[in-house]
């Protein structure tokens, strides 16, 4: 499958492709994914960019450049191996502007440190992937994104929950308004990435979802180069201007089928999952947004690290409806604590 598609519904992933990333002789495993996997993985990255310019009234194109991995150096020695393949943006570099990002080692960066992609897992699965940094900066450019970062976390926790984007390292606990400036890893260490999406995925089965996780992270994207640039950042505004396009979205199409997932074991027995799997993305938000965004439970917020879920009051297992009055806020802790038995609200 090296042609490329002509619509979304084109962008297939199946089981099968998984053997590409078994082939032994690396230059030949490297041809073919580039053959295989980019003509699929570039039409999206492009209908993405163009939902972007939609949302945030900005042109990627003209501050955005792609980026691959793996590249096949055709006169090299020697390819390097690869653990992923990806396909994403980068800042463009401006040869008339000298970065003002600096290594650790004081040199300059020749190229924008950040990166923004969609990436394909060897087991079969994609995700998006936000890398601020892909090598150790300086700690003047990282106190100058984390004071960004703070100054709008109560725009972005609720946003970032939402597609539930999680963040690394994940061995080492931090809140997530500090999650820039922990000093006990390096800046290289810290990633922010959406839910793997195992294959077969397709516009009916993970696609969407991924598309609006790029979307949600390309503010953060196109902010970071702007502090690299020496430029103001628009951070505060496209924040604001995702919040507007999702809630329109959700009032223009009132009739969308609720989301359900196609699982190939019985998981309609488990409890914690029992209570959110059924509701619409739409009225998610607006729960979320009543309650603050805050556990009803235990007053935690996502600024302190937690996920947050919807929960039915009464379990649908009960007779339990999907009306907002019957759903509160709780953080993944305090839901799995609360069993189908429970019929308990929490919010008074």
């Amino acid at each position: 499958m090296n042609s490329k598609p002509s619509s979304l519904s084109e962008i297939v992933f199946e089981q099968k492709d998984i053997e590409i990333f078994k082939i032994p002789d690396i230059k030949t495993r490297i041809s073919t994914v580039q053959n295989y996997f980019f003509p699929r993985l570039e039409f999206l990255l492009r209908y993405t960019l163009d939902l972007v310019q939609e949302v945030y009234e900005v042109n990627p194109y003209e501050t955005m450049t792609f980026v691959y991995k793996p590249s096949n150096r055709k006169n090299a020695k020697e390819n390097f191996d690869f653990d992923e393949a990806h396909i994403g943006i980068s800042g463009k570099r401006d040869p008339n502007r000298q970065l003002t990002i600096r290594r650790t080692d004081g040199k300059p960066f020749a190229f924008h440190p950040t990166y923004l992609t969609y990436n394909i897992v060897l087991d079969g699965g994609i995700y998006v992937n936000l890398l601020p940094f892909r090598q150790n900066v300086d700690k003047h450019f990282i106190e100058r994104v984390s004071n960004l970062w703070r100054e709008n976390i109560n725009a972005l926790a609720p946003i970032l929950a939402l597609n539930h984007v999680s963040y690394i390292p994940a061995h080492k606990f931090v809140t997530l308004k500090n999650v820039f400036i922990n000093d006990e890893f390096e800046s290289f260490e810290i990633e922010l990435y959406s839910p793997i999406h195992f294959f077969p995925v397709n516009l009916e089965r993970g696609l969407e979802k991924l598309i609006i996780s790029f979307i949600a992270l390309y503010p953060l994207v196109d902010s970071f180069v702007a502090v690299g640039e020496g430029r103001t950042p628009r951070l505060t505004e496209m924040l604001n201007k995702f919040s507007e396009w999702w809630l329109q979205d959700s009032e223009d199409n009132p009739e969308d089928e609720e989301v359900t997932a196609n699982f190939d074991i019985e998981l309609a027995n488990i409890p914690e999952l029992e209570s959110y799997k059924f509701i619409r993305a739409g009225t998610w938000w607006n729960v979320l947004a009543r309650d603050n965004w805050t556990c009803c439970a235990c007053g935690r917020t996502p600024a302190d690290g937690v996920t947050l879920e919807v929960d039915h009051i009464l379990p649908r297992s009960k007779g339990g409806t999907d009306d907002i009055s019957n759903l509160q806020t709780l953080c993944k802790k305090c839901n799995i604590g609360k069993s189908n038995k429970d019929s308990i609200d929490l919010r008074f």
